[in-house]
Parts: C-alpha cells; structure tokens; sequence
C-alpha cells in the first residue's frame, strides 16, 4: 500500500510541477509586460493586474503543495531527535496524521468557499471568481495525497525492524 501511495503522490507532484511553472512564469511575465505598458507606453492593460492575482493565487497554492511533497516547510526536529529512535517515529506518523486531517479540512472548507464565490465575476475579465479561490480546494486535495502517502511510509518504517527515521 504504501508502494502505492508513493507512486501516486509522485505522478501528483509531476502533474504539480507542470503546471506551477508555466504559472509562475505567465505571472511574471504578465507583471512585466503591464509595467512596460504602463510606464513605457502610457497604455495600461485593465485586465493584468486579475491576471496577475490569479496567476499569484495558483503559484502560491501549487508551491505550497509542492513544498510539502519535499518537506521543506519550516519544522522543529530537536525535540524529536530528543525522543530516540521509536519516540521519533511515532511523533512523525502524528505530524503526519494531523496534517494529513488538516488538508482534508482544508478541501472540504475549501470547497465551500468556491461554491460561495461562484456566481461573483471579475470585472475586467467577466469570468468567476472560482478560479481565484479554486486554487486551495486543488492545492489541499494535492497536499491530501502526499499526506496519505507520508502517514503509509511512517507506518511501515515503524513496523520495520531497528524503527529508524522515516526517510521519504
């Protein structure tokens, strides 16, 4: 199972990383083009700067979500080098756990938060404000997965004999 889960959470992150990086790019690139039309040109485009905001939101959501998948958020590790070896492990599978439950929480609130925002639209662009609050339901369902993943790899490195760290 946890095999599995891995798989899946790394064709998830691939999928990720597709798309965050043409994202973040097209921002940057809408900043810059805005600016030059701005200052340069005295003609400034309406529709950038929500371009610009939804090319943000989705960046930082994806980031996000890419940042768990590597564990590269901020984390305290002295008190869990302070646990030994099967303290460590079970203090890992409970971060685990709980951050797990927090992501589903976040889509199921997340989702909520789109249907509310649905029939709303951006005035220079006229489409739905979905799109600027869709990143989070999208970016927990990913986090979900690696989550999942993470909590099957600490139960097998706790079953596993001489309960090391968990190494992802």
């Amino acid at each position: 199972m946890s095999a599995r889960l891995r798989r899946v959470s790394e064709r998830v992150d691939s999928v990720t990383r597709f798309l965050a990086v043409p994202i973040g790019i097209a921002t940057i690139l809408i900043v810059f083009f805005e600016v030059l039309m701005r200052y340069v040109f005295r003609a400034p485009l309406v529709t950038s700067v929500e371009l610009a905001r939804l090319g943000f939101v989705w960046s930082c959501f994806l980031g996000a979500a890419l940042g768990v998948k590597r564990g590269s958020h901020i984390r305290f590790v002295f008190f869990a080098e302070k646990c030994g070896s099967l303290g460590g492990g079970l203090l890992q599978l409970g971060v685990s756990l709980l951050s797990t439950a927090f992501f589903g929480l976040l889509v199921l609130k997340g989702v909520e938060m789109t249907q509310r925002v649905y029939e709303s639209y951006f005035p220079a662009l006229g489409v739905s404000q979905l799109w600027l609050y869709l990143p989070l339901p999208v970016s927990a369902a990913i986090m979900l997965v690696h989550g999942l993943a993470f909590v099957a790899a600490d139960l097998t490195a706790l079953r596993s004999p001489g309960v090391g760290g968990v190494a992802r």
